[in-house]
């Protein structure tokens, strides 16, 4: 019997070394046999997540900043210039205004005057009254000054999640407010809707939608008259749309667009407000009767 325990012992010490060698010889294993060391399994990203590796897109390299080796240079966007910040207006959730709170300068959250908060923003506002305050409207001074005088904010929104895009709209809280919807794909439908909806009533200025498939966002977004919907492909692209058609909503496929690129192609949309040139309004409405 304990020849059988031996002969047990010795065929898996066989087996073991015929394991390791055979991962030796693929390059997976380094080492003597006393000490192993097992090459890290490749670990790759969900699809449709930003990556910022451009070796698969050659012809996108130049454009959009990429090094010899396909990756994006990790150089940081200059911040904008930031004055006294725009109001949240419409229906401001307790996050929205935390945010507020938090990025603001002096620490003072803007309330539109028409704004109104839900039950749980009600309570934080209770809570720290001095850290947010309500634009009066018709009333003088700065602290008190209408809120037309304010650029309204362009709303954000993205299908998934992406660290650039993070980024981006995190050094631009001045000028761009994130949507209310979620961020599951298959909310397209939706967040359209608030676009047009904040669009009617003059809540916002326009949109900017980061989506891995800019062709259901821009199909969505363009059934809706009160929208002009871009893709961002470059910025030659996002210039001809603001310039030619007026666009106010950017649709940036994040997973294609490296970090310079695509913060560039939100400041030209931030640059001014969309106006649509005479001509192009007379054959969009003639076109809606098609």
């Amino acid at each position: 019997m304990a020849d059988m325990g031996k002969d047990k012992q010795r065929l898996v010490q066989l087996v073991a070394r015929e394991v390791l060698s055979t991962l030796r010889s693929r390059g997976m294993v380094s080492g003597s046999q006393q000490q192993q060391s097992v090459a890290p399994a490749p670990i790759r990203p969900p699809a449709g997540t930003c990556t910022g590796d451009y070796s698969k897109f050659i012809e996108l390299r130049d454009t959009f900043g990429a090094d010899p080796n396909g990756l994006v240079a990790d150089q940081p966007i200059d911040n904008e210039s930031r004055g006294e910040p725009i109001p949240l207006a419409g229906i401001i959730t307790a996050s929205q205004l935390q945010q507020a709170m938090e990025t603001s300068p002096g620490g003072v959250a803007v309330i539109a005057a028409d704004a109104r908060l839900t039950p749980l923003a009600n309570d934080l506002a209770r809570q720290d009254p001095q850290k947010w305050r309500r634009v009066a409207s018709g009333s003088e001074g700065k602290a008190s000054s209408s809120s037309s005088s304010y650029p309204l904010p362009w709303l954000w929104w993205i299908a998934g999640h992406c660290p650039n895009v993070d980024q981006v709209t995190g050094q631009r809280t001045a000028r761009m407010r994130p949507s209310g919807v979620g961020r599951q794909p298959n909310l397209m439908g939706q967040v359209v809707r608030e676009i047009a909806a904040a669009l009617k009533a003059g809540q916002i200025t326009g949109a900017v939608l980061f989506v891995d498939n800019a062709a259901l966002a821009t199909c969505f977004a363009n059934r809706c008259t009160s929208i002009r919907a871009v893709v961002g492909t470059c910025g030659e692209a996002v210039e001809q749309g603001v310039s030619e058609l007026g666009a106010n909503v950017l649709v940036v496929e994040y997973p294609h667009v490296g970090l310079r690129a695509m913060g560039a192609m939100v400041d030209r949309m931030l640059q001014e407000p969309p106006k649509t040139p005479a001509q192009v309004q007379r054959e969009l409405a003639d076109l809606h009767r098609c």
